[in-house]
Parts: C-alpha cells; sequence; structure tokens
C-alpha cells in the first residue's frame, strides 16, 4: 500500500506539470453486462459475435466428464423435475423415456438419482462436439445423441429444456416434433423472458470469455404456442434476474421463468 502512495503522489505530480490533474475518485471501473445488445435475429447476433461455435468453444466442452453423484446439490433448476417425478410419476411410469435437451455433464438425470434412488431413462441431447464417458452403472439409463434425427420422440413421456432453448436456433423444430408426438409434459427451466410481444435476441458475455446468442423470450408469444398446440401451463415461476444486467434493458424488463406444460387430454 505505500508503494501504491508513492507511485500515486508521483503520477500526480508528474502530470500536473503538464497542466493535467490525477484524481482517483473519477476513474470507474468499467461496468461489465453479462448480456449485450438486442438484435433483429439469432444469425445477426451470432454473426456479430465473432464466434466459430454457437455456444462454449470446442475445446472446454471437449474437456467434460459426468459430475460425481456425491458432488451434486439438488436445488433451484434441478429440483423441479425431481419434485415432479415424486409427486406425479407413477410407478408403471418408470420405464418410459424421458429427454432433456442441454444436460451437459450434470443431467437431471443424476438430480433424480441423487433425490429419488430412481434410475430412470434419458435421453440428452448435446451439440456433436460435446463427449462424455458414460460410466457402466448407468449405460443402460442414460444415453447422450447429438442429432434429433435419433432422438426417440414416439417413446418419450417428457422433454426438459434444462436452461437450454434460449441457445437454440432451432428450438421451432424440436417443438414442433414434441407437439407432433404428443408428449404429455415439457419443462422450460431457468429461461430468460420479457414481458414484450415478441422475442428478441442478445449477446450473452460472461463464459470462458466467449459470447453467444441468447433468445429472450416473449411470454406472452412462448405461451400462446404452446396453447396453440393444445397444452396447457400446469406450473410456473418467476424471478428477479439478480447478478444479470444488460447494457439496454434494465433489471425490471427481463426475469427468469421455469414452467411446466402438460398435454390436454
Amino acid at each position: 500500500m505505500f508503494l501504491i502512495k508513492k507511485i500515486y503522489k508521483f503520477l500526480k505530480n508528474f502530470l500536473k506539470n503538464f497542466g493535467y490533474e490525477l484524481n482517483v475518485q473519477n476513474i470507474k471501473k468499467k461496468k461489465h453486462y453479462k448480456f449485450l445488445n438486442i438484435y433483429k435475429s439469432y444469425q445477426e447476433a451470432h454473426s456479430l459475435s465473432k464466434n466459430k461455435d454457437y455456444y462454449v468453444t470446442k475445446e472446454y466442452q471437449k474437456k467434460a466428464q459426468l459430475a460425481d453423484l456425491n458432488d451434486l446439490e439438488v436445488y433451484y433448476r434441478w429440483n423441479i423435475v425431481p419434485l415432479f417425478c415424486a409427486l406425479v410419476l407413477k410407478k408403471e411410469n418408470e420405464n418410459d423415456l424421458f429427454l432433456e435437451v442441454g444436460g451437459g455433464e450434470n443431467p437431471i438425470f443424476l438430480y433424480i438419482l441423487k433425490s429419488l434412488n430412481k434410475k430412470l431413462k434419458f435421453q440428452v441431447l448435446e451439440e456433436q462436439n460435446f463427449k462424455i464417458n458414460i460410466p457402466q452403472e448407468y449405460k443402460n439409463y442414460l444415453n447422450y445423441v447429438y442429432k434429433l434425427e435419433d432422438i426417440k420422440f414416439n417413446n418419450l413421456k417428457a422433454v426438459s429444456f434444462t436452461s437450454s432453448i434460449q441457445y437454440m436456433d432451432n428450438y421451432k423444430i424440436i417443438l414442433e416434433k414434441i407437439f407432433n408426438s404428443n408428449i404429455e409434459y415439457v419443462f422450460i427451466l431457468e429461461t430468460f423472458f420479457t414481458n414484450k410481444s415478441d422475442h428478441i435476441v442478445v449477446l450473452q458475455a460472461n463464459m470462458q470469455n466467449v459470447r453467444f446468442p441468447n433468445i429472450f423470450f416473449s411470454f406472452k408469444q412462448l405461451n400462446e404456442l404452446f396453447n396453440k398446440n393444445n397444452y396447457e401451463l400446469i406450473f410456473q415461476t418467476k424471478r428477479k434476474v439478480g447478478k444479470y444486467t444488460h447494457n439496454i434493458l434494465g433489471k425490471d424488463e427481463f426475469f427468469v421463468k421455469d414452467l411446466i406444460y402438460k398435454l390436454k387430454k
């Protein structure tokens, strides 16, 4: 601290000779925003991000290892599906197939196993460059797939977008397959929404020093899409954005929601 004060005093006196005044009170730390700008489309946001990938770098994804069950804590968004399974899922449904979109190295399968001590059958849709080793004890229950055409939609009980749908340029395609397959339950977890009439696209800038598109969904528009396809909203939460900031939108203009939709009989 003594050395810093001496350097500051030296610089202050030095600059004073040239007519400048150094005042630390006027030096402001540059604000770092988690989200940036508003774009007309996903593709425009991606092109301006200057990323080769649509999510975190391939190098980062190749390092992924399946999370250790002993290290998991079942809380926040990971509470919702296990709690649903405990309250709604019947014994005869425990052999049904589930799909998680974007499960990464800590899929919901593990949180259900941790909290309910049940191994349910899961497909996990991930990007093609995401590779992970599955322990032998899980191989009959947990399967990672990398293409939409490899998903067994006809056998699915439920689909969970676990903080993932906002990163998908082709989310309408997978939703159409879900609707056409009459999948009973759809979860949309920890996703950003607005009260605007249309979806907007921003750049997310808080992971691995890369920027990538993030869709802030219009809750009204997305909810109408589900209603139009014979789904009803049976559960929802709404949370403030907390530490998340946007360089244009105020903190009261976007929010986080968890949604569960059920197919009407």
